[in-house]
C-alpha cells in the first residue's frame, strides 16, 4: 500500500478525541456549508432569471422588429409584412418563430370604472405560445376565418380594477379626432406578477387593431422574434439589422425592460460577493487546520524525518489527510445543496411576495454546468491554498521537533 496514504489513514483513525479531529470536522463543515450555499445561490439566481425571461418572452420575443422612428409613442408606424418575409429562413439556426403584433393605447371601461391600458393585437393562434402558462382563467381569443373577433384577455390586476370577470363585457375607446368605441368580451385572465405587464397590457385580435387603424391586412406594427436559444447577443442584433435594412430597427428584451434586468444584475453581484466571502472563510479554515496539524504532529514529523522520511513524503501525508477532508466536505455540500434545491423545486416550501420578487416562491433552475463549475472552482482554490499551507513543513527541523520539553 502507498506509504503516504497508509500513514495518513492511520492518523485520521488514531485519536477521535484529539483537538485536530475537532478542527478537521469544523473545516469539513465549513467546506460543506460553503459549497451548499454557493450551489443554492446560483441555482436560485438562475431560477429568477429563467422565470422572469419566460414571463417576458410570453408577451414578446427576445427581439422586436419595428419601423425606425424618432417618436416616443407606444404605437408603432406600420410595417409592410413583405419587409420581414423570409427572415426565419435566413436565420434557421437562431429563429424559432416570428409573430406580428400591433400596439394601441386605449381607454377601457366597465360599468363601474375606467382604466388606460395598452392593447396588444396578436394572431389568435398565439394560444400555442408559452403565454398560456400564465392564464389563470378562461383562454385566449378564438381564431376567426374572416374579419375579427370581439374578445379580450385582461390581467387579473386590470380585471380587479374594473371589477369584471370571465364573460363580462367591457368597452374600449380609441382617442382620436373622432373617438371610436368597441365592446369586447372578456374571455381570459392572466397574471405574471410583473408590474410592467399586469398593469398595462391586454391582448386582443390583431385584425381588430388593423381595422381600428384603417390598415390593410399586410400592415402590422412590428414582429416578435422568438429564438431557439433564449440568450441574445450584440452580434446577432447586428446580423438582424443588416438583413432588415436601414428603415427597420431591432430592440432586444433587455432594452424593453431595463429595470427588471438591472434588478437581476444586482442580484448576481450580491452572489459574487457571497462567493468571495465563502471562499475566504473556507480557505482560512483549511489553513488553520493544516497549522494545527503541524503543531500537534511536530514530534511525529521530526521522528519520520529522523527515520529517513523526505520532505516529499511528509508533504504527501498531509496532502492525503487534508484532501480527504476537502472531498468529504464537498460530498456533503453537494448532498445538502442539491437536496434542498430538490425539495424547493418540487414542493415550493419557501414562498415570496410577488409584489417585490415577481414570483410567488423561490425558483430553482437546474443547470448542471453551473454545478460542475462551482465544484471545480471550490476544489481548485481550496486545494491551491492547501498546497501552499502544508509547504511550510519543509522548515521543520528533526532535532528541534523531537527534543524533550
Amino acid at each position: 500500500m502507498h506509504t503516504a496514504f497508509f500513514i495518513a489513514r492511520r492518523i485520521r483513525k488514531a485519536n477521535k478525541k484529539a483537538f485536530t479531529t475537532l478542527a478537521q470536522r469544523i473545516g469539513m463543515l465549513s467546506v460543506a456549508l460553503g459549497l451548499a450555499i454557493l450551489l443554492l445561490a446560483f441555482l436560485v439566481i438562475n431560477g429568477f432569471q429563467k422565470n422572469v425571461e419566460e414571463k417576458l418572452t410570453s408577451f414578446q420575443g427576445q427581439y422586436q422588429v419595428f419601423k425606425y422612428s424618432l417618436s416616443r409613442s407606444i404605437e408603432e408606424p406600420p410595417i409592410p409584412t413583405s419587409k420581414v418575409q423570409g427572415i426565419q429562413e435566413a436565420f434557421p439556426n437562431h429563429i424559432k418563430s416570428i409573430q406580428a403584433f400591433i400596439h394601441k393605447t386605449v381607454l377601457i371601461q366597465s360599468k363601474e370604472n375606467l382604466e388606460g391600458i395598452i392593447l396588444k393585437g396578436v394572431e389568435p393562434q398565439a394560444k400555442y405560445a408559452p403565454f398560456t402558462h400564465y392564464l389563470v382563467a378562461g383562454n385566449l381569443m378564438t381564431p376567426r376565418q374572416s374579419k375579427y373577433n370581439h374578445e379580450i384577455v385582461l390581467s387579473t390586476t386590470t380585471a380587479a380594477k374594473l371589477n369584471v370577470q370571465i364573460g363580462d363585457q367591457v368597452t374600449i375607446c380609441i382617442l382620436q379626432e373622432t373617438p371610436r368605441y368597441r365592446k369586447l368580451k372578456v374571455v381570459g385572465l392572466y397574471t405574471t406578477h410583473l408590474e410592467g405587464l399586469d398593469e398595462k397590457i391586454a391582448l386582443c385580435d390583431i385584425k381588430l387593431l388593423q381595422h381600428l387603424n384603417n390598415w390593410p391586412d399586410n400592415l402590422v406594427g412590428g414582429y416578435d422574434i422568438f429564438l431557439k436559444e433564449p440568450h441574445h447577443n450584440t452580434l446577432l442584433t447586428d446580423k438582424f439589422l443588416d438583413w432588415l435594412g436601414y428603415d427597420l430597427d431591432v430592440k432586444n428584451i433587455e432594452q424593453a425592460y431595463p429595470a427588471i434586468y438591472d434588478w437581476l444584475a444586482m442580484m448576481k453581484k450580491d452572489v459574487l460577493i457571497y462567493l468571495i466571502l465563502i471562499l475566504l472563510v473556507a480557505n482560512s479554515n483549511i489553513i488553520s487546520i493544516v497549522l494545527i496539524q503541524i503543531m500537534e504532529r511536530t514530534n511525529m514529523i521530526g521522528l519520520l524525518k529522523t527515520m529517513g522520511a523526505t520532505d516529499s513524503l511528509i508533504y504527501r501525508i498531509l496532502l492525503w489527510n487534508n484532501m480527504y477532508l476537502i472531498l468529504k466536505g464537498m460530498w456533503w455540500g453537494n448532498l445538502i445543496g442539491i437536496g434542498l434545491a430538490f425539495l424547493q423545486y418540487y414542493f415550493k416550501i419557501l414562498q415570496l411576495d410577488p409584489t417585490y420578487y415577481y414570483i410567488a416562491y423561490v425558483p430553482i433552475a437546474w443547470d448542471y454546468k453551473t454545478i460542475v463549475v462551482i465544484n471545480l472552482l471550490l476544489f481548485i482554490l481550496v486545494s491551491a491554498v492547501l498546497l501552499v499551507a502544508i509547504s511550510i513543513i519543509a522548515k521543520v527541523k528533526p532535532i528541534k521537533s523531537i527534543q524533550l520539553r
